[in-house]
């Protein structure tokens, strides 16, 4: 979903004045809901010899009006302008994107803090459809149906050719036949029963009638269909779409996209895939690294379901991906809950190749919420997302549901060319509910697993919602460091067990040979952390050695077994590190009905080195609007308390002010 509606204008032709410049795109968002249109028609036509009125064209149309808020006055101008146009889209806060016309707005201005600002209401039209009636000389419009290619469950891969009217029997047949960039294969509704594999050519196309067009495996495929290119990146410029693939629990993948770009799976439903639902590779291999990356593929609006068990030595994923840049997945449900207990595989898998600008957004993601005890690589590693190596991924507008959302496994989680290794943002990280503790060996439930190197990680405006850890930062050796992560504008919402004690917002835990500086600038800004008042909690847990961690304008409330922040240099069975915290700077937080009164709690002798600690407010109540809604009300001791960090948007995209609110949400009144 969007936040805001997304207008851009601009004219297809060119008659030389600044307005009608061809080709030139201007865009501007709006922060405003579409209300429910007015629905109208119109009919043209003419009179028959008998002096009847004769439609020939209907045109159902629907008439929205919006009404903005006060905007400033270059927005009012750009909002003007648009209507001087001829091709003007918009874009839902849904994601759909429609053209409209008959465009108008009527500003209404008034002076505001030194500058003009205003309201506008805008009017336009978007046709619903139109209809050509067949009448005189006019024809009636509709879809053709191409002659050639086409498969049928009662055509014959021996006697059929192709055509609408002879089809063939197979898709492993038609792909030997269809061979020829630009053709596309039709497949009619009905179940195809796939016995070979099929190898699809470059360029060639299949497209279906939707889940009434069932592709059902009848073999150990691996894959069921191969688009293999001897070229790194041979352009492929191919879809995949309306169609259903059925595994059933018998072919152990499906798809294998080997060293081609411009490949896209676009509606299509697979389900029962042993191990693997659609794999592409940029290199001669899964982990080879490429010299030329495969590009422009995607994956898009589609259902993958049950498709992905574990296999030593563990490359499973129903996507899995490797040596690819720019690749795209969205607006997909992922869902694997289906197998027995510890063998339900990852959902997406990247730990093949280093893949590049990753864009997975607008999914719906689910696990179970445990998987069984980890033994081995055998089961209990319980990841959506398990990532070995990536560079500048964003993660954004996805619902993560049971398991572990993100794991960073892999020792190069850098951000290479890119601003960032991963961006992380938008996202709803949730357990339906708060869990018992699981048995012992039981991977928990977590948000984010932090394991091996890990650089110029940003996650902001994210909700984590019932868990009993929700960040986890782990390492297993002094090669491995975690810096340059930043967590702003988060919401860490009833975190803690149903059952027991000792559950954490956020750990840092090592390992015996952990020695040195395993993370060093680290920024934690304008977060909430809110823990289940009902369990004894932990705020932040810091078991291995810390430099330059910056805590600041956070909300930290419930923590009340050992505090908001315990220094044990140690973390359960883990063994007790030498070194020291240092470099900690902690500011304008709000501490709040925790343990120790709010004060950080030291064990066993433990100590940091603060360098700055001032304006925290310690024992004040935040008066949050609920106890689910963080927003803060009149009188809040948050109002106004922060430090100023240069940050442009709270969690609700509302711009900050300066000094600006502790928290998550700046004030409004």
């Amino acid at each position: 979903m969007n936040k805001y509606l997304k207008f851009e204008y601009w004219n297809t032709c060119d008659l030389g004045n600044i307005y009608y410049q061809g080709g030139q795109h201007f865009i501007f968002y709006l922060d405003a809901d579409v209300g429910e249109p007015i629905h109208e028609e119109v009919e043209e036509g003419q009179e028959n010899g008998d002096g009847d009125f004769i439609p020939t064209y209907r045109r159902q149309m629907k008439r929205y009006r919006i009404r903005t808020g006060l905007i400033p006055d270059y927005l009012i101008d750009a909002i003007q302008r648009m209507k001087l146009h001829d091709h003007i889209e918009l874009t839902f806060k849904s994601g759909e994107v429609e053209q409209i016309y008959n465009v108008d707005c009527e500003p209404e201005w008034q002076f505001e803090k030194y500058a003009w600002q205003g309201t506008v209401t805008l009017t336009f039209d978007m046709d619903e459809s139109i209809t050509v009636g067949a009448c005189c000389d006019n024809l009636t419009v509709t879809d053709a149906i191409p002659e050639w290619y086409w498969i049928a469950t009662d055509g014959s891969d021996d006697t059929g050719d192709g055509h609408y009217t002879t089809p063939w029997k197979t898709l492993a047949y038609a792909c030997t036949q269809v061979t020829t960039p630009g053709e596309t294969i039709h497949v009619k509704a009905g179940t195809y029963t796939e016995t070979e594999q099929s190898v699809l050519a470059v360029g060639v196309s299949i497209i279906g009638q939707g889940d009434t067009s069932i592709i059902l495996a009848d073999a150990a495929l691996e894959p069921m269909f191969l688009l293999s290119s001897a070229s790194e990146n041979t352009d492929g410029n191919q879809t995949i779409s309306y169609l259903k693939f059925d595994g059933n629990m018998t072919a152990i993948q499906a798809f294998s996209v080997r060293q081609r770009g411009n490949v896209v799976f676009d509606h299509i439903t697979m389900v029962d895939f042993l191990y693997v639902g659609i794999e592409y590779r940029g290199g001669s291999s899964f982990t080879a690294i490429p010299t030329t990356y495969a590009s422009g593929n995607a994956i898009r609006n589609s259902t993958i379901t049950n498709c992905c068990s574990r296999r030593d030595p563990g490359n499973f994923g129903a996507i899995r991906l490797g040596g690819t840049i720019g690749m795209e997945i969205d607006n997909c449900v992922l869902t694997q809950t289906g197998r027995a207990v510890t063998e339900n595989g990852n959902l997406l898998y990247l730990w093949g190749a280093t893949n590049k600008a990753l864009k997975f957004h607008d999914n719906i993601c689910t696990k179970p919420t445990t998987d069984g005890v980890i033994s081995g690589n055998a089961g209990g590693w319980n990841f959506h997302i398990e990532s070995g190596s990536c560079n500048g991924a964003e993660i954004y507008n996805n619902t993560f549901v049971g398991g572990v959302a993100l794991d960073l496994a892999g020792g190069n989680q850098v951000k290479g060319d890119y601003d960032y290794s991963w961006y992380v943002h938008d996202n709803d990280f949730s357990l339906s509910s708060q869990i018992t503790k699981p048995t012992a060996g039981t991977h928990s439930p977590m948000a984010m697993d932090f394991e091996r190197t890990c650089e110029d990680v940003i996650v902001e405006r994210n909700i984590f919602r019932n868990y009993p850890t929700a960040i986890n930062f782990t390492t297993s050796s002094s090669d491995y460091i975690k810096r340059r992560i930043y967590f702003r504008y988060n919401i860490f919402r009833n975190a803690g067990y149903a059952d027991a004690d000792y559950a954490y917002h956020i750990v840092w835990q090592g390992a015996s040979d952990a020695t040195g500086n395993l993370a060093y600038e680290m920024y934690f800004y304008n977060n909430v952390f809110h823990a289940n008042l009902g369990r004894a909690f932990f705020g932040f847990l810091c078991a291995y050695n810390l430099n330059d961690i910056y805590i600041r304008n956070n909300i930290f409330v419930n923590a009340h077994l050992n505090g908001w922040m315990i220094v044990p240099l140690y973390c359960g069975d883990l063994v007790t590190l030498t070194g020291a915290f240092t470099g900690m700077y902690i500011d304008n937080n709000l501490m709040y009905n925790n343990a120790n009164s709010n004060n950080i709690r030291y064990v066993d002798g433990k100590t940091m080195t603060i360098v700055s600690y001032a304006d925290n407010i310690l024992g004040e109540d935040p008066l949050f609007a609920s106890s689910s809604d963080y927003h803060i009300q009149a009188g809040s001791p948050a109002i106004n308390a922060g430090m100023h960090l240069g940050l442009a948007y709270d969690y609700a995209g509302v711009a900050v002010g300066n000094p600006p609110e502790i928290g998550a949400y700046e004030y409004q009144e």
